[in-house]
């Protein structure tokens, strides 16, 4: 423990463990659902504020890999996700924890969707996916919408998202996780 209260590395330990005792939980009781919920509720957090960290850190990894490439340099390694996140709650700043799996996943969307290789509606649609697995895992009865931000800014771009993630559906396999 720290001289001011837990660690970062404490801090970060627990939130794996939240993680990890939200996923075994059977029980069915209102404080074990209110339990799994909140936990489920901080990976969303997660997802949707990984995401934009990942479209972030494109751009600036873009600029490194075309600067080293102008000066006959090795290309540095890809920025890699992060299974810990802090996440600003209403009762103040808490750690979440995502499995590594739907951490990178999620990450790599993100760097798609900002290096223009997939479409918006294709982002939406991919970490929803993700978003349901992890909803599974926690066994969250009703799924949580990822990236509601997107959503939102492609709608007041005029673009139809349902419409488009349904198109999604009809032509693409679903072979993503």
């Amino acid at each position: 423990m720290a001289l001011f209260g837990p660690s970062e590395k404490d801090l970060k330990q627990t939130a794996k463990k939240e993680f990890e005792r939200a996923a075994a939980l059977t029980g069915d009781s209102r404080k074990e659902n209110a339990y799994r919920m909140r936990i489920a509720l901080r990976a969303r957090g997660h997802i949707d504020k990984l995401f934009v960290e990942a479209a972030s850190k494109v751009a600036e990894y873009s600029d490194v890999v075309m600067l080293n490439i102008s000066q006959g340099k090795k290309s540095p390694e890809p920025p890699k996700a992060g299974q810990y996140m802090k996440l600003m709650t209403a009762s103040g700043e808490v750690w979440s924890f995502l499995p590594e799996e739907y951490a990178d996943l999620v990450f790599k969307y993100g760097m798609q969707y900002q290096g223009v290789q997939i479409s918006g509606a294709t982002a939406i649609n991919n970490v929803q996916k993700i978003s349901n697995a992890v909803g599974m895992e926690l066994k969250i009865e009703n799924s949580l919408i990822a990236l509601e931000f997107l959503r939102q800014n492609l709608a007041d771009e005029g673009i139809d998202v349902d419409a488009e993630i349904a198109a999604l559906d009809d032509n693409e396999s679903d072979d993503l996780l």
